[in-house]
């Protein structure tokens, strides 16, 4: 087939049978472990972040109350939030920690409170600590901070720094394919670029239109069914997951075989689907690990110089993960091929033989 020429087995050689998780995390180690420079990018990243400038956005703070105020007199006394002090003394903790510059990295694994802002750009992008944790001090003292001054100020450059990051991932999953398959022709930088913004344009609409949807259901629902109001935030969890697990592997399509988004997204799915056990458990296993490092990585605090080690220790964590899933999905997506191609060429075995 065209398409095998793009693959190449991690191990060195094409597997009898695809390769197993563990396998794969194996593989992934080894990679890193021989190239320990691959964990640069995320390295550096969460340097920039932890000791750069900080963009803040302080005229957010100055409207919360006026906010939660409308908030209260829109949902009414009996709608059960009672402590909106809390709230507002939470809201402005984010607001004063809140690093526009976080936006870089569209993988932070930290005191989430950056999350739901990055989480659209998750297709690819530089795993970081301090984009989740958003330090305000350091062991030289606080940061060097920028306010702006306006809303649209910060959007801007909201926007311009997930682009930039988008970037910077994209020419970090390209760096890591190539050590996962030497022979591989990858998508050139800047088209992978572009295809990763058509990816979160699709991930970022795609999410606002799922979530207008549930919100006018779960209105419609409680009004005529209250007691089945619960249900629409459960269904659309288990979309949510459903649509994280097939789709899981669109990054990789686009940059190790070149596939256009759409076919990207299609192709992942598909491997998915034949592999649904094994790649669950792939995702599973990566999900605890990180959430487990995410737990150690930030213990020292940000004020010290053990925080370092976390930061060293995650970049080379997450960079293994990574890898491993350029290796596991190739491998599965490898194997599938050839099995195609061996039906193909049993099914026409019979035809050749009684032409001759």
């Amino acid at each position: 087939m065209v398409e095998s020429r793009f693959v190449d087995d991690p191990l060195g050689k094409a597997p009898v049978k695809p390769i197993g998780v563990l396998a794969a995390f194996v593989a992934g180690f080894d990679r890193v472990a021989a190239k320990p420079i691959l964990i640069l990018p995320p390295l550096v990243l969460d340097l920039f972040l932890w000791f750069g400038p900080h963009l803040t956005l302080p005229f957010l703070a100055q409207m919360v109350p006026d906010m939660l105020s409308a908030l209260g007199d829109m949902i009414g006394p009996d709608s059960g939030i009672t402590d909106m002090t809390m709230i507002q003394l939470m809201l402005t903790s984010i607001i004063e920690r809140y690093n526009v510059m976080s936006a870089l990295s569209s993988f932070p694994w930290g005191t989430p409170f950056n999350l739901l802002l990055n989480i659209t750009s998750i297709p690819a992008g530089l795993p970081s600590v301090m984009a989740g944790l958003m330090p305000v001090h350091t062991p030289l003292g606080q940061p060097y901070i920028i306010p702006l001054g306006s809303l649209s100020e910060g959007v801007t450059l909201w926007v311009v720094l997930i682009t930039i990051g988008l970037g910077l991932g994209v020419f970090y999953h390209r760096w890591l394919a190539q050590q996962t398959s030497p022979d591989a022709e990858l998508l050139s930088g800047w088209q992978a670029w572009g295809r990763m913004v058509l990816l979160f344009l699709a991930i970022y609409f795609g999410g606002f239109l799922v979530l207008m949807v549930s919100g006018i259901m779960t209105m419609i629902i409680g009004l005529l069914m209250p007691f089945f109001s619960g249900i629409v935030p459960m269904l659309l969890l288990v979309f949510l997951f459903w649509v994280t697990v097939y789709f899981a592997f669109t990054t990789h399509g686009i940059v190790l075989y070149r596939f256009r988004v759409v076919k990207a997204m299609l192709e992942s799915a598909r491997v998915v689907r034949l592999n649904l056990l094994s790649s669950i458990g792939f995702l599973f296993i990566c999900f605890i690990i990180t959430w487990f490092g995410s737990q150690i990585w930030i213990r020292a605090g940000e004020e010290t110089w053990y925080s370092l080690l976390g930061l060293v220790g995650h970049a080379f964590v997450s960079t293994t993960l990574i890898a491993a899933s350029y290796i596991f999905y190739q491998s599965r997506r490898t194997w599938l091929l050839n099995v195609q191609a061996s039906l193909a060429a049993s099914a026409q075995g019979p035809v050749d033989g009684d032409s001759s």
